[in-house]
């Protein structure tokens, strides 16, 4: 009896299984258990999402959600955004926890290049990009273009309001000098000189 071929869903979820339970097996190495919590939930979350999309994009009842054009909702108020998630601050924050999970890591590579695993993605790109990204993300692999982030669509600038326009400056025209006034009118006044400075010594006298 010919030994079936695990499908592309069914090595996915072998190789999160065995990754589960090396991070599992950590908590000997001194990591604590409520982070152990935390990467066994996103490890659980992205496992059963793509379960669930595989089997409907193997039973055909996949449709990918169109979204409906609604009128433009009032701005609504801001609410605070939540603290920053501590796990995925930097691209392959397990492998320094588990040092095991480089090995999960090349499996799950190797899993993305088989030709049925990108028949699958291609079904479901959109769907599929979430779960198998926040993988990525935590075993160092770079996901296929596929599963890219579409780019944010351009928003049109605004167009700026014209600038007045200046008025041309008038030519340069030096200032004409006041008016003087009527007693500096004519010919300047003739000084006398009353004294001279120069002093004449008087002959020595005789005896």
């Amino acid at each position: 009896m010919p030994i079936a071929t695990p499908t592309p869903a069914e090595r996915f979820a072998d190789i999160l299984w065995y990754l589960a339970q090396a991070v599992v097996t950590r908590s000997a190495f001194g990591l604590s258990q409520p982070l152990i919590n935390l990467i066994i939930t996103r490890i659980r979350d992205a496992k059963q999402a793509f379960a669930r999309l595989a089997a409907r994009i193997e039973a055909g009842t996949y449709a990918p959600r169109r979204r409906s054009a609604t009128p433009p909702r009032p701005p609504a108020v801001r609410k605070p955004r939540p603290p920053p998630n501590p796990l995925a601050r930097k691209f392959g924050w397990l492998l320094p926890l588990v040092p095991g999970a480089v090995v999960f890591g090349g499996q799950l590579e190797n899993l993305l290049r088989d030709p049925e695993m990108a028949a699958l993605l291609a079904a479901a790109p959109g769907s599929l990009r979430r779960p198998l990204r926040s993988l990525c993300w935590m075993l160092r692999v770079d996901p296929p273009k596929i599963l890219a982030r579409p780019a944010k669509p351009a928003q049109p600038r605004k167009p700026r309001p014209p600038r007045p326009r200046r008025e041309p400056l008038p030519p340069y025209r030096p200032p004409t000098p006041p008016e003087a006034p009527a007693w500096m009118q004519g010919e300047p006044p003739v000084r006398t000189r009353w004294f001279s400075r120069t002093r004449t010594r008087s002959p020595p006298r005789t005896v």
